[in-house]
């Protein structure tokens, strides 16, 4: 029905003399309905006939599902690049772990618990329908939606062949999915739907351009809106496009386009804002900000610029291109979108960066964190890819020999690059739930458990049976905002920092409880993702105490029990 409704709209506007423009949306791809056209600014438009045979409607229906099913084949391929088996089934660290245990929490507690973790994706998390440490599913579905969005951002393109328009989408598609910075996005946080929100958001833009009107600044408006309940990152991407069509709809002097794009661009301010009031600012907290201090630009003058280039330029082994190629590919896709009549979404590119990079100057955003700016660095993939396809199509022009050998030059690059990462084991090799299990499993009443302070989240989530309680922390030490505590267990003592006075503390504690009566005079202390300082205060700790632990080889992390004699 799509298809026949499509085919009926282009037989119309041909017969009208109009050229139809296309921009393909999501579900276009998977109908084969939005078949390319050239631009007016580009190429000539010859107009095809008015009526089609039943057969070229068949082999047109038939290329279509073709294209819908190799679209499918390169988004599944996320899972075969990935380490699937591994990355479904490895312990969750401590920054994956705090994930985990939140999204497990009373939904009523969302919004004052979550600090940094956008909402509609920890709804996401919490709805997979996967056991106790498959969660990581998630931001691998993210990660195919990515290639899919990405394949439709550069083959609705009005490009000159519907054949070079594939060619785009394959490209942009495959640069996505190959890029080392997607490689190695397989843990539990939400970059993966960053990255996919900010491509739906451009593509909702590129609706707008191609079809100007009321109808689709709705769609983008009501997209923008969802898209920052799953991806906080988006809200950026949501300014630079708005921002993109005000600058076009002035220089038109259409008073009738700019009201409505102020209109709808009001309307997206209000739901920004209000999602910000209520969820965002209340949860921020000044530890998490002290966290991403190094991520700043705290430079000044023309200096920051210099500071802004290293960090762009280290991060080319895991874009897999010289950061200065990237530049020229971006600026020369930024042009080719102007050419094809998407001004805005061109325009919102270098306004994205100058958001980022203002951002970072005001301590507010890590300026090209390759995590959290991954959403930046994805859509500066799709844009590149587009150049590439652009300058492949005027070198074809010229010279098909010459357009074959920067094909394979280019691949051939890419490739060299991008295939360490393939299938590599990037997540952190910590593992605090085989260190729960085993006390969980040999535990015996009156023992103590002492959790240490990057634990507690691995603690919580992975205790069986466990009955957890979620409470703000107003300390000012934690990034996270909120610790997690086992109900009415008595015997887990769980320490308040990683100094060695907190360490100190936490074992006076915990060697008081194990003097009562009913003790056993055992103490397990579990320990994660310890770093010099806290390695050093428990080894100070247990020295000064005078006990001499038993360190078990549960997992790469040694589990220490302590069995206390005399009074």
């Amino acid at each position: 029905m799509a298809l026949t409704a499509e085919l009926t709209t282009l037989h119309h506007r041909f017969r009208r003399g109009r050229r139809p423009v296309a921009c393909a949306r999501v579900g276009d791809v998977a109908s084969g309905a939005a078949e390319a056209r050239p631009d007016t600014t580009l190429e000539p438009v010859h107009a095809e006939p008015e009526t089609r045979s039943p057969v070229g409607r068949a082999g047109e229906h038939s290329r279509g599902w073709l294209e819908a099913l190799a679209v499918i084949a390169l988004a599944g391929a996320v899972f075969v690049v990935h380490p699937f088996g591994y990355v479904m089934h490895h312990p969750y660290w401590a920054d994956e772990a705090w994930v985990a245990v939140l999204s497990k929490a009373p939904l009523t507690q969302w919004t004052s618990l979550s600090s940094s973790t956008p909402i509609g994706w920890l709804l996401a998390v919490r709805l997979a329908p996967v056991g106790r440490d498959g969660l990581r599913i998630v931001p691998l579905l993210f990660s195919a939606g990515v290639v899919v969005m990405a394949y439709v951002v550069a083959r609705g393109l009005p490009w000159k062949k519907a054949s070079v328009a594939r060619f785009a989408g394959a490209v942009a598609g495959v640069v996505v999915l190959l890029a080392p910075i997607s490689l190695m996005r397989n843990d539990l946080k939400q970059y993966t739907a960053d990255a996919f929100f900010t491509l739906v958001v451009i593509a909702l833009a590129c609706r707008v351009e191609a079809h100007p009107g009321r109808r689709n600044l709705a769609h983008l408006v009501i997209g923008s809106a969802f898209s920052i309940v799953f991806s906080t990152a988006t809200a950026f991407v949501v300014v630079a496009v708005f921002v993109g069509l005000a600058i076009t709809v002035l220089a038109t002097r259409s008073a009738r386009r700019t009201i409505e794009v102020a209109l709808a661009g009001g309307a997206t301010a209000v739901a920004l804002g209000a999602y910000f009031a209520l969820v965002v600012l209340p949860a921020d907290n000044r530890a998490l900000r002290e966290y991403w201090r190094a991520y700043y630009l705290p430079e000044h003058g023309l200096h920051v610029l210099w500071v802004a280039w290293q960090r762009l330029t280290r991060l080319a082994p895991v874009l897999a291109i010289p950061a200065l190629l990237l530049v020229v590919l971006v600026i020369v896709g930024m042009i080719a979108l102007a050419g094809f009549g998407r001004p805005a979404v061109a325009l919102a590119v270098p306004i994205l960066w100058a958001e980022m990079f203002t951002a970072g100057v005001a301590d507010r955003y890590p300026f090209l964190d390759p995590r959290t700016s991954h959403f930046l660095l994805i859509l500066s993939l799709t844009v590149a890819s587009i150049g590439f396809v652009r300058i492949v199509a005027a070198a074809t022009s010229r010279s098909r020999v010459l357009a074959a050998l920067l094909i394979v030059v280019a691949a051939g690059g890419f490739l060299h690059a991008a295939e360490p990462y393939i299938r590599a084991r990037s997540i952190p090799n910590e593992d605090v739930r085989s260190q729960v299990l085993f006390v969980a499993q040999h535990y015996r009443h009156g023992d103590v458990v002492l959790v240490s302070y990057m634990s507690d989240y691995g603690f919580s989530y992975y205790w069986p049976g466990a009955d957890r309680r979620y409470s703000v922390d107003h300390s000012g030490k934690n990034s996270n905002g909120f610790f997690t505590r086992l109900a009415d267990r008595t015997e887990f003592v769980y320490a308040q920092g990683r100094t060695e006075a907190d360490t100190m503390d936490a074992m006076r504690r915990a060697l008081a409880l194990s003097r009562t009566s009913l003790a056993t005079g055992r103490i397990w202390l579990i320990r994660t993702h310890l770093n010099e300082e806290e390695t050093t205060a428990w080894k100070t700790t247990l020295s000064v105490f005078g006990l001499r632990p038993s360190y078990l080889a549960v997992g790469p992390e040694r589990l220490v029990l302590v069995a206390r004699s005399g009074p």
